[in-house]
């Protein structure tokens, strides 16, 4: 079985390799740094190890990683590896947190990036599996069964004052809407602007977008149409061939002031397209128009 990676940072032709030259050995996601696109893409795709790819990257960039790492990943032991030159890694190092598990140089081959990462991940399991043996995870999973068996015996006879374990009762959906474009501004702007409402997923390329889409599904999204390598009019043309994928909406965004390139996109039949800057009225407006 493929081991998951969870690949970030700046260094976008390292991150293209993960997925054009190590499809055989790795399934690999891509998130964006913004804190939020970190938990939830970490919640959802349930990765082996983190990894990441470094290139200048700013002290909040790194800041957002190391606090992610520190809080939570770390405690189900999923390792955290760097793939940086020696500036970037110094860098990370004296940052709080700033500790990789395993740290790679950028020049690796894809063999070598391979082999390492194959062994952290191995390493790491077999010292969660050890700690399990020991642990008091049985005690409590007991412990909590014993719980639930005496609340739900009150309701039984007739009792309402139960205390029913939160992560037992249901949860309310709310729609979720993947936005596929090449610029973290844009991520964090249409966040900003609808978080409160929907639940976001962030792709930074149409290959990104297609890969997180064979593993979760999503309600809306909204796509780029000027990337590179593969614009929004091929991810479209892709998302159409699908059957997994040919009814969900979606909508270009383009800063492209040209008539004639604005009516190629409609002529692809999207389900509607927004003018970059997006403002937020006319974006929540037009979301609201296609999901109710």
């Amino acid at each position: 079985m493929k081991k998951k990676l969870l690949l970030m940072g700046n260094n976008k032709r390292l991150i293209t390799d993960f997925f054009m030259q190590m499809d055989f050995y790795f399934d690999c996601a891509t998130t964006s740094l913004i804190a939020s696109d970190l938990r939830i893409h970490y919640q959802f795709f349930q990765p082996d190890a983190i990894v990441y790819c470094m290139h200048a990257e700013s002290r909040d960039n790194i800041n957002s990683v190391t606090r992610f790492v520190e809080g939570g990943p770390q405690n189900d032991s999923v390792p955290f590896i760097v793939i940086a030159d020696g500036g970037d890694y110094e860098f990370l190092c004296k940052m709080p947190g700033g500790r990789a598990d395993l740290r790679i140089g950028a020049g690796a081959s894809a063999s070598e990036l391979q082999t390492e990462i194959n062994n952290v991940i191995i390493r790491h399991k077999s010292a969660k599996f050890d700690r399990e043996k020991t642990g008091p995870a049985l005690d409590d999973t007991l412990d909590r069964i014993s719980h639930l068996d005496e609340e739900l015996e009150k309701l039984e006879n007739g009792d309402l004052n139960v205390s029913i374990p939160q992560n037992l009762l249901p949860k309310t959906a709310r729609p979720r809407i993947l936005v596929v474009d090449d610029s973290t501004i844009i991520h964090k702007a249409i966040k900003g602007y609808i978080e409160d409402e929907y639940d976001i997923s962030t792709a930074i390329s149409g290959t990104a977008a297609l890969r997180f889409l064979k593993a979760k599904e999503v309600n809306l999204i909204l796509l780029d149409y000027e990337m590179p390598d593969m614009d929004g009019a091929q991810v479209l043309k892709a998302l159409r061939e699908n059957p997994l994928t040919a009814a969900i909406p979606v909508v270009f965004l383009t800063g492209v002031n040209d008539t004639a390139k604005i009516q190629k996109a409609l002529r692809l039949k999207p389900d509607g397209y927004l003018l970059k800057p997006i403002d937020k009225n006319v974006l929540l407006s037009k979301i609201k128009e296609i999901l109710g």
